[in-house]
């Protein structure tokens, strides 16, 4: 496993396995729903901002010391998550922690890029190792300082690993507040990934509450994230060989697929079976997304950047919407606005394709 799949490995693992304890530890400290939303929607806010800024750094300066503070910095900042003994330090430790975490993933890529050639598949499936890792530690291990400490370990091992990587070639440009021609150039990567996100996120922020309400016990939400993030690291590293577009078209499809099933069929063997098209649409949707961007664009970090913080727009504005509709509609209601969203996903990229 080359360096840039080794550090994407351990720092997913060990973002995954924080993100799974904040809402219970801020439950904990007695907050109402609305609170667990904001404290969880922090990380996502100055993740999206902090990843942005330092894609668009990441092409000025290069690659190699911005990958190296956003590492240092989630050493400190996931550890620090210790020290959280109220709802307003959880807060704010979270929200360093989005910030510095969000420095480092865009340059990683364009690291990535390079190593492998323009094949993203294994890179890109070795982030989904690591969401499937950080899960399974947060089963096996019960103490949340634990989990933390492993975190801020896991970032220090990463950090090392970045230590041999060699510097990106560098873009020589004015950085803009919003690079309008680089969005207008990758709009049809740019929109339907939008809508798609925005779809997942609102799924994903009810989605432990829609597997009890088909019948899952805490065992088999653990097993029905497993299911999706390991198949996930197959799967990429196989459809990394066809044409960027295709696949993108392929994830869209199979994303309205998948959901409009959550919401036909609430029945937890059936839901499990999805969960194996879910890891297909995601799996096409990123590869061939991450590999159209960085084989077409001369500001990679600044590229990859843009589709982070679009990730992390929908992650905060997707829960939201997601408490509005199944207070009125139910579980199930979600996961039509998934569908729908992820629908005119498909549409907006078939009226852009060309």
């Amino acid at each position: 496993m080359e360096s840039s799949s080794l550090i994407q490995l351990f720092s997913y693992a060990a973002m995954m396995a924080s993100s799974i304890l904040i809402p219970l530890m801020a439950e904990g400290f007695g907050a109402s729903p609305g609170l667990v939303g904001l404290i969880v929607g922090s990380f996502n806010l100055f993740y999206l901002l902090s990843s942005y800024l330092f894609g668009a750094l990441a092409d000025k300066y290069g690659s190699k010391y911005i990958l190296r503070l956003g590492l240092f910095l989630s050493v400190v900042f996931f550890a620090g998550q210790i020290m959280a003994k109220d709802l307003f330090s959880l807060f704010v430790i979270r929200s360093l922690a989005g910030a510095g975490a969000g420095i480092f993933p865009a340059a990683l890529a364009v690291y990535a890029y390079h190593e492998y050639k323009g094949k993203m598949g294994y890179f890109a499936g070795s982030g989904s190792l690591g969401w499937a890792v950080g899960a399974v530690l947060v089963g096996l291990i019960a103490s949340s300082q634990t989990i933390f400490l492993l975190s801020s370990i896991f970032f220090a091992i990463a950090f090392f690993l970045s230590l041999q990587l060699r510097e990106t070639p560098v873009v020589p440009r004015k950085i803009k507040l919003i690079p309008f021609g680089l969005v207008r150039r990758n709009a049809r990567i740019y929109i339907p990934y939008f809508f798609r996100q925005l779809g997942a996120q609102a799924i994903w922020a009810i989605f432990p509450l829609y597997l009890v309400f088909t019948g899952a016990d805490m065992l088999w939400v653990g097993i029905a994230y497993f299911v999706n993030t390991f198949t996930q690291f197959f799967i990429m590293q196989y459809v990394e060989r066809f044409r960027n577009l295709y696949l993108v078209n392929i994830g869209l499809l199979c994303s309205v697929a998948t959901f409009t099933a959550y919401a036909l069929f609430p029945y937890l063997p059936v839901v499990l079976v999805f969960q194996l098209l879910l890891a297909y649409s995601y799996s096409t949707l990123q590869v061939g997304s991450v590999q159209e961007l960085l084989s077409k664009n001369l500001e990679q970090s600044t590229a990859m950047g843009l589709l982070n913080s679009i990730v992390n727009f929908t992650a905060v504005l997707g829960p939201f919407m997601a408490g509005a509709i199944a207070e009125i509609y139910g579980y199930q209601g979600v996961m039509w606005l998934g569908a729908i969203f992820s629908f005119i996903g498909l549409v907006s990229f078939t009226s852009v394709l060309e």
